[in-house]
């Protein structure tokens, strides 16, 4: 078994070569993060403007190293919460706003894929929530309840009939969210790059940012200047001293197994273009990938250390108690997959706030940030790269949505948010525990 990461979605480091910054520079757009949502600003910012501008996208890492290319490769709808706690807590028309931004989100990132061709092995399908026990069940058919008095068209599913979707003991009912997809997230990424630098972008890797001042940033010694730049760092924005006890860098863990058997197929009877994702607050998710293996993932997130994230950079190995706590889960969800092979496991840090909403700032200054996914990143961080670029042309107001906002909820100090975020992430396992899950 692999518990290496230098090896995630079969990274080799020969997709591209890029360079490091090494000389002073100038440009219309800096982008700081060569992940999804960098990538996908650039991106769009030359598709829009073209020659006229002039894109640099910078990386402190290699290409995609963050959760870019580290992720499961599940799109789908939803942020915050559970659809019936956002109308809880907003009402019916705002919290049904914020769902259907979610499900525009998804469908423009279909689309971009399929009609710039981007290879990245999307399969449209489907993905399915699932409950674990009575309390979570009640949870779910109130969401399903509520989508459903909102307009939204949403299929259920009670225990017979999930058998039909997935073999597990477990699961009790679940929801359907259709047109979702999946990919592999470093072809996307990859994709994403040749497409930026074909349409004369830069993109500069190994090249590490001080914090940006007003149209300047110190990069690897260098003096970068710009008219705009935007943050797309996630996790790894309070290295840059910005959001720092705000937007939490928090590792999340998957792993991957050898081909499946026909038989293992027969046993599991997920179909390759579903996803499982069931409705605890530590939760567990699965599906098959291209070249038919498991990916399950989830199981307890723990706070990214800066020994963790070099750990992850570097690709040295995972601690053991990463795969057990997934074995763990797969166990008892999937168990007549206990004798599956695993080949690989590794973790990524994801940017999270305590609200669950990202943190997307733009027009207060020079500099403008879209971060803290929450895990929601990949079909939000596609679609935002091309609202960033049409507001750029238009400059006109935000939309009145919760994650268009200057900052987010505090936790703690720096000092103490190792402690504080696992200290929150232990009392989400001991409720789900309280709760029979």
């Amino acid at each position: 078994m692999d518990f290496s990461s230098s090896l995630v979605w079969g990274r080799t480091g020969a997709e591209l070569s890029l360079p490091t910054l090494c000389a002073d520079a100038e440009c219309d757009h800096l982008i700081i993060g060569a992940g999804l949502a960098g990538l996908s600003a650039a991106y769009h910012i030359l598709k829009k403007f073209g020659a006229c501008r002039k894109v640099i996208v910078v990386d402190a890492h290699p290409l995609g190293s963050g959760a870019s290319g580290r992720n499961s490769g599940m799109l789908g709808p939803g942020i915050g919460k559970q659809y019936h706690l956002l109308v809880k807590q907003y009402g019916d028309i705002k919290a049904r706003e914020i769902f259907a931004h979610t499900l525009e989100a998804l469908n423009y990132s279909t689309q971009l894929i399929r009609n710039e061709k981007l290879e990245c092995d999307l399969v449209i399908g489907s993905q399915f929530k699932v409950s674990t026990n009575a309390a979570n069940d009640r949870q779910l058919w109130l969401e399903c309840e509520a989508l459903t008095a909102a307009g939204f068209e949403i299929r259920t599913y009670d225990r017979q009939a999930i058998k039909g979707i997935v073999d597990s003991p477990v699961y009790l009912s679940a929801l359907e969210y259709a047109s979702t997809a999946t990919v592999d997230p470093m072809k996307l990424v990859v994709s994403l790059a040749k497409e930026i630098l074909a349409m004369g972008g830069e993109i500069y890797v190994n090249t590490c940012c001080a914090r940006p001042q007003e149209h300047t940033v110190v990069a690897n010694g260098h003096t970068l200047r710009f008219s705009r730049a935007l943050l797309a760092t996630n996790g790894f924005t309070p290295s840059l001293n910005r959001l720092r006890g705000r937007v939490i860098p928090i590792s999340t863990s998957l792993m991957l197994s050898a081909p499946l058997l026909p038989s293992q197929r027969a046993q599991l009877g997920l179909q390759p273009n579903n996803a499982i994702i069931d409705v605890r607050r530590i939760f567990n998710y699965f599906r098959v990938t291209a070249d038919n293996r498991l990916l399950f993932g989830g199981g307890s997130p723990f706070y990214s250390t800066e020994n963790v994230l070099r750990r992850q950079r570097d690709g040295t190995q995972e601690a053991y108690k990463v795969y057990e706590s997934l074995n763990g889960g797969m166990s008892k969800f999937l168990p007549q997959l206990a004798n599956i092979r695993i080949e690989k496991v590794w973790s990524g840090t994801i940017g999270v706030t305590l609200d669950n909403f990202p943190v997307i700032t733009r027009g207060q200054s020079s500099v403008d940030s879209m971060v803290g996914c929450c895990g929601h990143g990949l079909a939000l961080s596609l679609a935002y790269g091309a609202s960033y670029a049409s507001w750029l042309e238009e400059l006109s107001c935000s939309p009145e949505l919760p994650w268009y906002r200057n900052s987010a909820p505090y936790l703690a100090p720096p000092a103490l948010l190792p402690l504080a975020s696992n200290s929150y992430i232990k009392f989400l396992r001991w409720a789900d525990t309280f709760n029979g899950a």
